[in-house]
């Protein structure tokens, strides 16, 4: 919800008037203070939130002129609201450009702002307004791949995999890269789907494998999830462009054969030591709770939790 800011809604207009010569000009004001040069032909108003932290986040996306916005005059301008800011003593400036007015990018940048993250429509540029380094979050660290380890108990067999576009033809389970907003074991389910034509049901994590400057994660660090899923579909329909083989193998021959990766070997193990001696010994289950905002809802990952210490009101 857009929160006021202290000193009211303040205005940068800027302004591009369309013959040449000195003429062209800008306005600013910032409540009852300001001061005007050459007033515009054209205007639109540039409006900032004040965020929890103390920052200002402006999004041009809601300028009510922004195809006649002139790149100097919005240098300008922002260059005069950054002083105002910098008075008031904010914390910061987020400035959130659409991809078609990326020319207001070069601009921002010779005020000092840089690159946070692009999205594929618009890309966010900050600017830290107080001394020393900047001090805001940087954008995701990780990026997350879940695979989903298949397991017939009435059968012992489990479903694996070998990637058409590897080097070495391993096996391991099929998985992909969880999408934004997506749970964990939905990317599995999805991904299994999208690779076999198996069906399947999300039952348990397995293991968590952290890895930092992946190349294959653009340099970033990789947290790759391999869930346990229950089939409900048998019938294999491979993707050909992604797989090159996909097969049911028994567990005994996956958690003893060479050509498999390190991790897979290892999973494959440890669902066979869940299948001998019970999966509650090796699953991590989910439960739903609310979250401290409100109407919002988040997913815990742990070790089954017996009902009495779930409703318990104390410790004794």
């Amino acid at each position: 919800m857009r929160q006021p800011l202290s000193w009211g809604r303040w205005r940068a207009v800027l302004a591009r008037t369309y013959g040449p010569g000195p003429s062209a000009g800008y306005r600013w004001a910032s409540g009852a203070q300001g001061y005007v040069r050459n007033p515009p032909v054209g205007a639109c108003d540039l409006q900032g939130e004040l965020d929890r932290f103390g920052g200002i986040s402006v999004r041009l996306a809601r300028l009510d002129a922004l195809d006649r916005l002139d790149a100097a005059a919005f240098q300008k301008g922002l260059q005069a609201a950054v002083q105002q800011w910098r008075s008031e003593g904010r914390t910061a400036v987020w400035l959130h450009i659409p991809i078609l007015q990326s020319r207001f990018i070069a601009p921002a940048a010779s005020l000092g702002f840089c690159f946070h993250h692009a999205e594929l429509d618009s890309s966010t540029l900050t600017l830290w307004l107080r001394e020393g380094p900047s001090r805001l979050p940087g954008y995701a660290s990780h990026q997350v791949g879940v695979a989903g380890a298949v397991f017939d108990e009435s059968t012992r067999k489990i479903l694996v995999v070998q990637d058409r576009n590897k080097l070495k033809n391993m096996w391991k389970f099929p998985g992909g890269l969880s999408e934004p907003e997506e749970d964990i074991g939905d990317t599995a389910v999805r991904e299994v789907f999208e690779e076999t034509g198996i069906k399947s049901e999300f039952r348990s994590i397995l293991s968590i494998r952290q890895q930092h400057t992946n190349p294959g994660a653009f340099g970033k660090s990789d947290m790759y999830i391999i869930c346990r899923l229950k089939p409900y579909s048998f019938t294999i329909n491979f993707c050909q462009e992604e797989c090159l083989r996909c097969e049911w193998m028994d567990l005994n021959d996956l958690a003893k054969t060479e050509n498999t990766t390190p991790i897979t070997s290892r999973v494959a193990r440890l669902l066979l030591y869940g299948y001998r001696e019970g999966f509650d010994k090796i699953d991590l289950t989910v439960e739903e709770l609310p979250a401290v905002h409100t109407g919002l809802f988040y997913k815990l990952y742990h070790k089954e939790l017996p009902e009495n210490y779930k409703t318990m009101k104390g410790i004794d």
